[in-house]
């Protein structure tokens, strides 16, 4: 299993819309092949950090998503951080 975590602190005035947008999401990273769930969390800080943490099969879900229109569409919207920090893990233990 892979896990990828993108890793951000957005700006006071768009913390509200954020949670907003990211509650309603469009979801159409659920249906890609090999996506297997995700998670938001935000830290009690003051500037509170942001991590989007999704789970895939493999590598090569992961990738093939990456390369997909509903990333690039995501992205556009505003659903990814361009300062965001992104990281790939892979499960070796569970």
């Amino acid at each position: 299993m892979i896990v990828a975590i993108s890793r951000f602190r957005p700006p006071e005035e768009q913390l509200e819309p954020l949670v907003a947008r990211l509650q309603s999401r469009s979801r159409l990273v659920d249906r890609h092949e090999g996506f297997l769930g995700l998670e938001v969390l935000r830290s009690f800080e003051r500037q509170p950090e942001f991590l989007l943490i999704t789970r895939w099969r493999d590598r090569e879900a992961l990738k093939a998503y990456l390369q997909s229109e509903d990333f690039q569409a995501a992205k556009a919207s505003g659903g990814v951080q361009e300062d965001a920090t992104f990281t790939m893990y892979e499960l070796v233990a569970h």
